[in-house]
Protein backbone atom coordinates (compact mmCIF):
# COMPACT_ATOMS: atom_id res chain seq x y z
CA UNK A 1 0.00 0.00 0.00
CA UNK A 2 1.42 3.30 -0.71
CA UNK A 3 2.13 5.61 2.15
CA UNK A 4 0.73 9.26 0.83
CA UNK A 5 1.64 10.82 3.85
CA UNK A 6 5.29 9.44 3.51
CA UNK A 7 5.29 10.68 -0.09
CA UNK A 8 4.24 13.98 0.90
CA UNK A 9 7.14 14.06 3.47
CA UNK A 10 9.31 13.05 0.98
CA UNK A 11 8.78 15.65 -1.52
CA UNK A 12 9.04 18.56 1.63
CA UNK A 13 12.57 16.86 2.44
CA UNK A 14 13.18 17.23 -1.58
CA UNK A 15 12.18 20.61 -1.95
CA UNK A 16 13.28 22.00 1.42
CA UNK A 17 17.12 20.58 0.29
CA UNK A 18 17.37 21.63 -3.49
CA UNK A 19 16.45 25.21 -2.67
CA UNK A 20 19.63 27.53 -4.28
CA UNK A 21 20.28 29.14 -0.80
CA UNK A 22 20.73 25.89 1.55
CA UNK A 23 22.40 22.32 1.60
CA UNK A 24 21.21 19.31 1.91
CA UNK A 25 23.60 16.63 3.52
CA UNK A 26 21.95 13.21 2.77
CA UNK A 27 22.67 9.25 4.35
CA UNK A 28 25.26 10.70 6.82
CA UNK A 29 24.52 7.24 8.61
CA UNK A 30 26.09 5.63 5.93
CA UNK A 31 30.04 6.53 7.06
CA UNK A 32 31.80 8.39 9.85
CA UNK A 33 33.17 11.31 7.75
CA UNK A 34 31.92 14.49 10.19
CA UNK A 35 31.33 12.47 13.31
CA UNK A 36 33.20 13.53 15.80
CA UNK A 37 34.81 11.31 18.57
CA UNK A 38 32.14 9.50 21.14
CA UNK A 39 31.32 11.95 24.08
CA UNK A 40 31.72 10.32 27.29
CA UNK A 41 32.44 10.74 30.70
CA UNK A 42 35.12 11.06 32.08
CA UNK A 43 37.01 13.27 29.60
CA UNK A 44 33.46 14.60 27.48
CA UNK A 45 30.21 15.96 29.33
CA UNK A 46 27.46 14.60 27.88
CA UNK A 47 25.38 14.65 31.13
CA UNK A 48 24.42 11.82 33.72
CA UNK A 49 27.15 10.37 35.86
CA UNK A 50 27.62 6.94 35.02
CA UNK A 51 30.94 6.03 33.31
CA UNK A 52 30.76 3.63 30.54
CA UNK A 53 32.14 0.72 30.15
CA UNK A 54 32.00 0.27 26.70
CA UNK A 55 30.55 2.32 23.80
CA UNK A 56 30.66 1.13 19.28
CA UNK A 57 29.80 3.27 16.15
CA UNK A 58 29.72 1.16 13.30
CA UNK A 59 27.90 1.73 9.73
CA UNK A 60 27.50 -0.73 6.59
CA UNK A 61 25.13 -2.77 8.87
CA UNK A 62 22.72 -4.48 6.39
CA UNK A 63 20.47 -5.65 9.20
CA UNK A 64 18.47 -3.94 10.31
CA UNK A 65 18.23 -1.49 8.12
CA UNK A 66 15.88 0.09 5.40
CA UNK A 67 18.37 1.16 2.81
CA UNK A 68 20.98 -1.39 3.05
CA UNK A 69 23.14 0.12 5.03
CA UNK A 70 22.45 1.53 9.05
CA UNK A 71 24.06 2.77 11.43
CA UNK A 72 24.72 1.78 14.93
CA UNK A 73 25.06 2.98 17.97
CA UNK A 74 25.23 1.34 21.20
CA UNK A 75 26.60 2.27 25.03
CA UNK A 76 27.01 -0.21 27.80
CA UNK A 77 27.28 0.71 31.42
CA UNK A 78 25.46 1.50 34.88
CA UNK A 79 22.43 4.06 35.85
CA UNK A 80 22.33 6.88 34.39
CA UNK A 81 25.74 6.66 31.67
CA UNK A 82 24.98 8.66 28.68
CA UNK A 83 26.75 8.55 25.41
CA UNK A 84 26.86 11.39 22.51
CA UNK A 85 27.59 11.81 18.98
CA UNK A 86 28.01 14.42 17.30
CA UNK A 87 27.73 14.85 13.12
CA UNK A 88 28.77 18.37 11.75
CA UNK A 89 27.89 18.93 8.55
CA UNK A 90 28.90 22.74 7.81
CA UNK A 91 30.56 25.71 9.58
CA UNK A 92 27.63 28.78 8.01
CA UNK A 93 26.97 31.31 10.63
CA UNK A 94 24.37 32.43 8.17
CA UNK A 95 22.08 29.59 8.26
CA UNK A 96 18.78 30.15 9.62
CA UNK A 97 16.63 27.16 9.44
CA UNK A 98 17.72 23.37 9.88
CA UNK A 99 15.81 19.97 9.33
CA UNK A 100 16.50 16.44 10.81
CA UNK A 101 14.83 13.37 9.53
CA UNK A 102 15.59 9.82 10.22
CA UNK A 103 14.61 5.97 10.57
CA UNK A 104 15.99 4.89 13.77
CA UNK A 105 15.39 1.36 15.47
CA UNK A 106 15.85 0.75 19.07
CA UNK A 107 16.89 -2.66 19.71
CA UNK A 108 14.86 -4.91 22.26
CA UNK A 109 17.08 -3.17 24.89
CA UNK A 110 15.52 0.16 24.49
CA UNK A 111 13.21 -0.77 27.70
CA UNK A 112 16.42 0.53 29.95
CA UNK A 113 16.85 3.64 28.14
CA UNK A 114 16.09 6.38 29.66
CA UNK A 115 16.04 8.82 26.60
CA UNK A 116 16.80 9.06 23.29
CA UNK A 117 17.83 12.37 22.02
CA UNK A 118 17.79 13.67 18.96
CA UNK A 119 19.66 17.77 18.70
CA UNK A 120 19.79 20.07 15.95
CA UNK A 121 22.80 22.81 16.59
CA UNK A 122 24.06 26.07 15.50
CA UNK A 123 27.32 26.99 16.58
CA UNK A 124 27.75 30.82 16.06
CA UNK A 125 31.09 32.36 16.49
CA UNK A 126 30.30 35.44 14.83
CA UNK A 127 28.06 36.36 17.15
CA UNK A 128 28.99 34.21 20.38
CA UNK A 129 25.34 32.49 20.52
CA UNK A 130 24.72 28.45 20.96
CA UNK A 131 21.55 26.95 19.18
CA UNK A 132 21.10 23.95 20.60
CA UNK A 133 17.55 22.67 19.46
CA UNK A 134 17.75 19.82 22.07
CA UNK A 135 14.86 17.49 21.77
CA UNK A 136 14.62 13.93 23.71
CA UNK A 137 11.98 10.97 23.70
CA UNK A 138 12.11 10.90 27.92
CA UNK A 139 11.01 7.54 28.39
CA UNK A 140 10.80 7.83 31.52
CA UNK A 141 7.64 10.46 31.38
CA UNK A 142 6.19 9.36 28.39
CA UNK A 143 6.29 12.44 26.66
CA UNK A 144 8.70 14.31 24.02
CA UNK A 145 10.71 16.97 25.66
CA UNK A 146 12.88 20.38 24.25
CA UNK A 147 15.62 22.20 25.63
CA UNK A 148 15.96 25.53 27.46
CA UNK A 149 19.26 25.63 25.95
CA UNK A 150 20.02 29.36 28.66
CA UNK A 151 18.59 27.57 31.58
CA UNK A 152 19.47 24.17 31.27
CA UNK A 153 15.59 22.79 31.64
CA UNK A 154 14.25 20.41 29.66
CA UNK A 155 10.10 20.85 28.87
CA UNK A 156 7.39 18.10 27.99
CA UNK A 157 5.47 19.19 24.81
CA UNK A 158 2.00 17.75 24.50
CA UNK A 159 3.29 14.80 22.15
CA UNK A 160 3.44 11.10 23.58
CA UNK A 161 6.62 9.25 23.62
CA UNK A 162 6.33 6.23 21.50
CA UNK A 163 9.94 4.40 19.73
CA UNK A 164 8.63 0.92 19.79
CA UNK A 165 12.35 -1.73 19.69
CA UNK A 166 13.20 -3.93 16.74
CA UNK A 167 11.08 -1.60 13.68
CA UNK A 168 11.64 1.61 12.09
CA UNK A 169 10.17 4.99 13.00
CA UNK A 170 10.11 8.04 11.52
CA UNK A 171 11.60 11.23 12.68
CA UNK A 172 12.05 14.61 11.86
CA UNK A 173 12.26 18.07 13.55
CA UNK A 174 12.05 21.47 11.82
CA UNK A 175 13.26 24.59 13.75
CA UNK A 176 14.15 27.82 13.49
CA UNK A 177 15.65 31.16 14.78
CA UNK A 178 14.66 34.87 13.21
CA UNK A 179 17.69 36.59 11.09
CA UNK A 180 18.78 39.94 13.44
CA UNK A 181 16.96 38.29 16.88
CA UNK A 182 19.23 39.03 19.56
CA UNK A 183 17.24 39.43 22.55
CA UNK A 184 13.86 38.27 22.52
CA UNK A 185 14.01 35.41 24.49
CA UNK A 186 14.96 36.08 28.02
CA UNK A 187 17.20 38.58 26.55
CA UNK A 188 18.74 35.51 24.27
CA UNK A 189 17.98 34.90 20.63
CA UNK A 190 15.07 32.82 20.24
CA UNK A 191 14.87 28.98 19.51
CA UNK A 192 11.64 28.11 17.55
CA UNK A 193 10.79 24.60 17.65
CA UNK A 194 8.18 24.08 14.89
CA UNK A 195 7.14 20.77 13.74
CA UNK A 196 7.77 17.19 15.04
CA UNK A 197 6.65 14.61 12.82
CA UNK A 198 6.57 10.74 14.36
CA UNK A 199 5.80 7.83 11.87
CA UNK A 200 3.82 10.19 9.99
CA UNK A 201 2.28 12.09 12.28
CA UNK A 202 2.74 15.82 12.19
CA UNK A 203 2.89 18.13 15.47
CA UNK A 204 2.67 21.66 15.40
CA UNK A 205 4.73 22.09 18.65
CA UNK A 206 5.30 26.45 17.77
CA UNK A 207 7.65 27.08 20.77
CA UNK A 208 9.96 29.10 21.66
CA UNK A 209 12.86 29.24 24.35
CA UNK A 210 16.46 30.91 24.85
CA UNK A 211 19.58 30.26 23.57
CA UNK A 212 22.99 30.48 25.48
CA UNK A 213 25.99 31.84 25.06
CA UNK A 214 28.97 29.81 23.47
CA UNK A 215 31.34 28.77 25.05
CA UNK A 216 34.56 30.09 24.69
CA UNK A 217 37.07 29.19 22.16
CA UNK A 218 34.14 26.94 20.49
CA UNK A 219 34.11 27.06 16.39
CA UNK A 220 31.25 27.50 14.19
CA UNK A 221 29.60 24.52 13.16
CA UNK A 222 25.73 23.11 12.01
CA UNK A 223 24.90 19.93 12.65
CA UNK A 224 23.10 17.22 14.50
CA UNK A 225 23.28 14.86 17.60
CA UNK A 226 22.19 11.45 18.83
CA UNK A 227 22.77 10.79 22.29
CA UNK A 228 21.56 7.89 24.39
CA UNK A 229 20.79 7.81 28.15
CA UNK A 230 20.72 4.43 30.18
CA UNK A 231 18.10 5.05 32.79
CA UNK A 232 17.63 3.39 36.26
CA UNK A 233 19.28 -0.11 36.37
CA UNK A 234 20.89 -2.39 39.00
CA UNK A 235 23.78 -3.69 36.92
CA UNK A 236 25.61 -3.02 33.83
CA UNK A 237 23.56 -2.81 30.27
CA UNK A 238 23.80 -2.65 26.79
CA UNK A 239 21.51 0.33 25.16
CA UNK A 240 21.81 -0.17 21.23
CA UNK A 241 19.96 2.05 18.17
CA UNK A 242 20.25 1.83 14.74
CA UNK A 243 19.58 5.02 12.21
CA UNK A 244 19.32 4.81 8.66
CA UNK A 245 18.23 7.64 5.80
CA UNK A 246 19.42 10.50 7.92
CA UNK A 247 19.19 13.63 6.83
CA UNK A 248 20.60 16.82 7.46
CA UNK A 249 19.56 20.08 6.12
CA UNK A 250 19.58 23.93 6.60
CA UNK A 251 18.52 27.12 4.96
Amino acid sequence: MINKALIVLSLLTAAFATQQSGTAFLDVDDSLVGWKPVCILPTCNPGGSGIPTATAQTVDNATPSRDGSSMKVSVSGPSYTNALWTHIAERNDARHAFSLSAWVSPTQSASVAGQFEYDLFQFSSSTHVEYMWGTQCDQASGSWQVFDQLNGHWENIPVPCSLPANQWNYIRWDVHRVVGDTNSCSGMPCMHYDRLTVNNVVYAVNVAYPAGHLPNGWSSANGFQVQIDIGATNQDVTVDEFLDEANFSTL
